[in-house]
C-alpha cells in the first residue's frame, strides 16, 4: 500500500503544479483564457447531460455593461431553448461547459461576441452595437435535462398548449367581431378591414412611398403602440419588415386621406411567439386604427 502511495506522490505533485489560467474578470474562472464563467446558483439535482440528451435552458444575452439585448422569453412559451447534447458538444466553447453542469444550475459566461453570433448562431455579421473583438455576457439557467423519451413527452405538452391557445384566440376574436357588429363582408385576405373615413387621394401601390399614423390596440381596448400624425411612419410600400403582415395587407387597400380599422389575427400579427419586446403576448389578435396621411410616387 505504501509503495502505491509513493508511486502516486510524484503524479500528484505534477498535477498540483498545473495552476489554473488566471482570469481578468473578477469572480469568473476560465479554462482556456478565452471563455470565462461563474456559477450564480447551484441546482439541487445532481444530474448531468449524457450523449443523446436534450438540455432545456433559459438564456439571455447582455453587453458587458449588463445592458440586455435578447432574452429567451422573447420567443414566447415555453420561454426556453432546447439544446441537443451533440450540438453543444460539437460547438464546444461555453456550451460545452453547460454539459458539465447539473440540472438547476445557473451559469454566467463572458465570451467573445463573434463566437456566439458567427460560430454558434451561424450569422455572417455582428449586431450593429457589437464589434470585432468585443466580449459579451451569456446568462444561462438549466431548467431540465431530458432523455429522448422525456423530450418527446415535453414536446407533446407544448404542442397541446399551443393548440389550446390558438383555439382560445379564435373564440375571443369571434366574440369581439360579433359583439361589435363587425360585418362578415369586411373580412378579406384573413383580416377584417373596416373603412371609417374614405380617402380620395392616390391609392397605395407596390413601391408607393407612404406616411401613416396609427394606434395599436388589444381586443380589450388597451393601447399598446402608437405613431402620431406629427411624427408618422414613413416607408416605401413593399419593402420587407416595415410593418407586420396583416397591417401591410390592410394598408394595400387604402387611399391617401383614408382612415380604417384593421383587425388582425395573430397569424398575421405577432404569431405564436408574441412581439420581440414582450408587449404583445403569443396568440393575440390586435386592432390597428390607421390614417393614411400621404401616398406619393405610386407604382415606382
Amino acid at each position: 500500500m505504501k509503495r502505491y502511495l509513493l508511486l502516486l506522490l510524484p503524479i500528484m505533485l505534477i498535477l498540483g503544479c498545473n495552476h489554473p489560467v488566471p482570469s481578468k474578470y473578477k469572480g469568473y474562472s476560465t479554462k482556456n483564457g478565452v471563455d470565462y464563467f461563474k456559477y450564480s446558483d447551484m441546482g439541487t439535482n445532481h444530474k448531468q447531460a449524457q450523449r443523446g440528451d436534450v438540455v432545456e435552458t433559459v438564456i439571455s444575452y447582455t453587453k458587458m455593461n449588463d445592458s440586455l439585448f435578447w432574452d429567451s422569453h422573447d420567443i414566447g412559451f415555453p420561454f426556453s431553448i432546447n439544446l441537443p447534447y451533440d450540438t453543444m458538444y460539437a460547438q464546444g466553447s461555453y456550451q460545452s461547459l453547460i454539459l458539465q453542469a447539473n440540472e438547476g444550475d445557473s451559469i454566467n459566461f463572458i465570451v467573445p461576441a463573434e463566437d456566439v453570433f458567427k460560430r454558434i448562431l451561424h450569422l455572417s455579421t455582428l449586431p450593429f452595437f457589437l464589434h470585432k473583438g468585443d466580449m459579451m455576457k451569456v446568462n444561462t439557467r438549466i431548467v431540465a435535462i431530458m432523455d429522448p423519451i422525456q423530450f418527446e413527452a415535453r414536446q407533446k405538452v407544448i404542442n397541446s398548449y399551443r393548440k389550446d391557445m390558438d383555439m382560445q384566440e379564435q373564440i375571443t376574436l369571434l366574440q369581439y367581431v360579433t359583439t361589435n357588429h363587425v360585418p362578415d363582408s369586411s373580412k378579406r385576405d384573413n383580416i377584417y378591414f373596416v373603412p371609417e373615413n374614405p380617402g380620395t387621394g392616390a391609392k397605395v401601390e407596390m413601391g408607393s412611398r407612404v406616411n401613416v399614423a396609427y394606434n395599436g390596440y388589444f381586443l380589450n381596448g388597451r393601447l399598446f403602440d402608437s405613431v402620431s400624425v406629427s411624427n408618422p411612419l414613413q416607408f416605401r410600400f413593399g419593402d420587407t419588415a416595415q410593418v407586420i403582415k396583416g397591417l401591410e395587407i390592410g394598408i394595400k387597400k387604402m387611399r391617401e386621406g383614408e382612415k380604417a380599422k384593421i383587425i388582425i389575427p395573430s397569424q398575421l400579427a405577432f404569431g405564436d411567439n408574441g412581439s420581440s419586446t414582450g408587449v404583445v403576448p403569443p396568440y393575440t389578435s390586435v386592432i390597428y386604427e390607421v390614417t393614411m396621411l400621404k401616398v406619393s410616387d405610386p407604382g415606382k
